[in-house]
């Protein structure tokens, strides 16, 4: 099997985590000669915006904001991308009048596309906007799908997320995570941009130039990754404790 850099999921990473997880990657890059790894040019486009989540993580530790936004986005984004897996799947569904119900969802998802791109504000009005276009004109299609429960779910995070802002955090505070969401998602494009382009190096090169790098960078990946099931597995815990009854 060759050699190729691990995935690692950004999005779940909390602000701290996230800026460290890239500082670590920024160093290791630049101490393993970007030159010889022939990725100078994505790095000229990578650093700039790594100096602007830098600056955007400061301005909310002054701000003395915590994560919960962070996470109630994720929850709903999570369900968003759930939502529209679940109506692919069911295009390709045996029934043709459910694959002809989820065609006509798709369309709809197709149309207000990646919505956990969004600014916050614009996310929030954005899933409302599709919901309730989905629980009146594609009322029978979701029916047909069976796919209401996943709409009724998107709905309470969406709602959880909104209440959360509403009652938790000020107009510049939110424009301050705004902000970080955005650089984020640049940042992590701009990341993505340089590990495949090294992936792509070493399918051409050969992995000798490249060994040290990727065997590295897999360590910490698999280090951030641990985090991550760890918090998912406390999280699953902590639900679980909650739903048991009472005696």
């Amino acid at each position: 099997m060759r050699m190729k850099i691990n995935n690692l999921n950004l999005k779940n990473l909390r602000n701290e985590e996230h800026f460290q997880y890239q500082t670590d990657f920024r160093n290791l890059l630049n101490s393993s000669n970007p030159v010889a790894l022939n990725v100078e040019a994505a790095l000229a486009t990578y650093n700039p915006i790594y100096t602007d989540e830098s600056e955007a993580l400061d301005v909310i530790r002054k701000s003395a904001i915590t994560d919960e936004l962070t996470d109630a986005d994720t929850v709903r984004d999570t369900t968003f991308k759930g939502l529209r897996d679940a109506i692919k799947s069911a295009v390709r569904h045996f029934n043709p009048d459910v694959q002809q119900a989820a065609v006509r969802l798709q369309v709809v998802t197709g149309h207000y596309g990646n919505i956990s791109t969004r600014p916050y504000d614009e996310e929030t009005a954005a899933i409302n906007s599709m919901i309730t276009e989905m629980n009146t004109t594609y009322a029978a299609d979701l029916a047909a799908t069976g796919l209401a429960g996943w709409v009724g779910e998107l709905q309470s995070n969406n709602d959880a997320f909104d209440a959360l802002k509403r009652s938790r955090y000020s107009e510049d505070s939110s424009k301050t995570q705004l902000r970080m969401k955005q650089v984020r998602v640049a940042l992590d494009a701009a990341y993505t941009a340089i590990t495949d382009r090294i992936d792509a190096l070493v399918l051409i090169n050969g992995e000798a130039a490249y060994s040290t790098f990727v065997n590295e960078l897999n360590s910490r990946i698999e280090s951030y990754s641990n985090l991550l099931a760890q918090r998912k597995g406390r999280n699953a815990k902590n639900a679980v404790n909650q739903d048991a009854p009472i005696v």
